[in-house]
């Protein structure tokens, strides 16, 4: 896609340029001034009360609903997660696209295109459920249709919803997309306990996922309100489509490998043993989503940049560095957890989950920088990474089916296969950290 430039790269940047002596108050400095200090601060907020909504919602669900129930409601979370992060590729397109687009006109043609495709595909998708219902409930024993039927009904509002977290992601709107995010895990957690108090169950509680994502996407609407103006007769951008292929197939191989898991766990374990793993991902999980922010300001930042022929190594360095030390932080405190304290969270079902966490603080770790490269390779237009990356979401699957004699072993396979991401990255890929400090 050829496009103009309608922004300078941001200003301030988080590192000292080169050649200028190290100074911690100069840099202190530079990182107040940064806008994309300020926007990650925006976001990690949003990104908290998000995730923290999540949380409380899934533990709601465990106190409430048991291993063997929470075993159905993880098991159509992480079937929705699997679709639904894929989908956040199409977030991820287009952010970059209206990153580098040239004019409001050309981003209001793209807008109006894109929420059409969008609803159109938000209802084949709730067809295409309802149609495989059947298979769905047998394939990951769920107990009855209703479960499937209201894990489904997400998929409605999702699709519209990533394309607009995508035009405000693309136009710097950090604080609409913090307060869509924000409100959308908010409305989770309100909306869960009168849903299981009432006796809906796990249905209800599913359900309401659906209720969170209409909020989430009136906010958006509202947002970009100005991009619903009437046709102004400018040219629908054209999408270089084998690169939009690109990103969506590696958007599809991360969220593999962070969500498949789950599944694997729901297929080849009974009903008790995957509830009890899919509470020690939701916990051991946190790791990933901690640092989120700083993927969602790095690649519009990374696009701009790349348009403007700038390479993106010292944005990427400082994003790795923050991504590792946050990472790591909540690993150490992931593997001190007491197992006092889970069972008094979920219940003595989840005791054993215990063990997972510090492997699976680990393996997030390895996964969330693979998610800081994937950004800028992204913005790069580059496939290799994203390949490299579908290479290893093929292994992890194969890996697991041939080797699964506990819940511990698909953990250590995920970590496997993240690890061996990192090391042939940096064996053979150009932002690998000892080219970039090089350079």
């Amino acid at each position: 896609m050829s496009t103009g430039i309608v922004r300078a790269p941001m200003q301030a940047p988080e590192l000292p340029t080169a050649g200028q002596p190290f100074s911690l108050g100069l840099l202190l400095a530079r990182l107040r001034a940064s806008q994309g200090v300020r926007a990650g601060a925006v976001l990690s907020v949003a990104t908290l009360v998000m995730n923290a909504g999540a949380y409380l919602y899934n533990v709601a669900c465990i106190r409430y609903l048991g291993s063997r129930a929470y075993g159905d409601v993880a098991a159509m979370l992480a079937l929705f997660a699997l679709i639904s992060l894929p989908l956040a590729s199409i977030q991820t397109l287009l952010a970059r696209e209206v990153a580098q687009l040239s004019s409001l006109g050309a981003i209001r043609a793209l807008f109006r295109r894109s929420t059409r495709v969008a609803a159109v595909m938000s209802v084949v998708l709730v067809a295409l459920g309802v149609a495989l219902e059947q298979p769905i409930r047998e394939l990951l024993n769920i107990a009855t249709s209703s479960i499937v039927l209201a894990g489904i009904s997400a998929f409605l509002f999702v699709v519209p919803t990533v394309v607009l977290f995508g035009f405000l992601q693309g136009q710097l709107r950090f604080n609409a997309l913090g307060l869509s995010y924000a409100s959308g895990g908010f409305a989770r957690i309100v909306l869960v306990v009168p849903a299981l108090l009432l006796g809906f169950g796990a249905a209800g509680a599913l359900f309401v996922n659906s209720l969170a994502a209409l909020l989430a996407a009136a906010i958006g609407a509202i947002a970009l309100r100005k991009l619903w103006g009437v046709r102004n007769g400018v040219a629908v951008p054209r999408l270089d489509r084998p690169q939009a292929a690109v990103l969506i197939v590696g958007s599809l191989a991360f969220a593999s490998l962070t969500n498949v898991d789950i599944l694997l766990a729901s297929y080849f374990f009974s009903n008790d043993v995957a509830g009890i793993y899919a509470a020690a991902a939701l916990i051991g999980k946190v790791v990933l989503f901690l640092p989120a922010a700083i993927v969602m300001v790095l690649l519009p930042k990374a696009a701009t940049r790349a348009a403007a022929g700038i390479a993106s190594g010292r944005i990427l360095l400082a994003s790795l560095a923050v991504t590792l030390a946050i990472c790591l932080t909540a690993t150490v405190v992931l593997a001190l957890v007491p197992e006092s304290l889970l069972v008094w969270a979920f219940g003595g079902d989840f005791r054993s989950a215990t063990a997972l966490l510090g492997w699976f603080g680990l393996a997030m770790t390895a996964g969330a920088l693979v998610n800081v490269y994937l950004s800028v390779y992204f913005a790069e237009r580059d496939a290799r990474f994203p390949l490299l990356v579908l290479g290893a979401a093929a292994a992890q699957i194969v890996a697991v089916a041939l080797w699964h004699p506990n819940p511990r072993s698909i953990v250590l396979v995920t970590l496997a296969c993240f690890t061996t991401v990192l090391v042939i990255h940096e064996l053979a890929f150009p932002y690998s950290l000892a080219r970039s400090r090089r350079r």
